[in-house]
């Protein structure tokens, strides 16, 4: 499932820090939108390099991205040092 949010923490030990929620749904709808209005372009450039090699992985790119931004949900990144605490969150 797409996530539909996502959690930005960065923080001082010590301190409160930034926090943001952010809809990426918005995000969502800008690249949908990028995507199909690319598309007769990746199919043409797909078809010109197919003999050559790079026109299969040019097919592919469109599940392979579906796949990826599919799978984000869930994802949890944390890390740590001395100066920063970052979080990163997708819900």
């Amino acid at each position: 499932m797409l996530p539909f949010w996502l959690r930005l923490r960065i923080a001082k030990p010590g301190h409160r820090g930034f926090r943001l929620w952010f809809p990426v749904i918005l995000i969502w709808i800008i690249l949908a939108a990028l995507l199909i209005a690319l598309f007769p372009l990746m199919l043409l450039a797909a078809l010109i390099t197919r003999q050559s090699g790079p026109g299969k992985v040019l097919l592919l790119l469109y599940p392979m991205l579906a796949a990826v931004l599919w799978n984000l949900s869930g994802l949890h990144i944390e890390a740590k040092d001395d100066e920063n605490d970052i979080l990163i969150d997708f819900a």
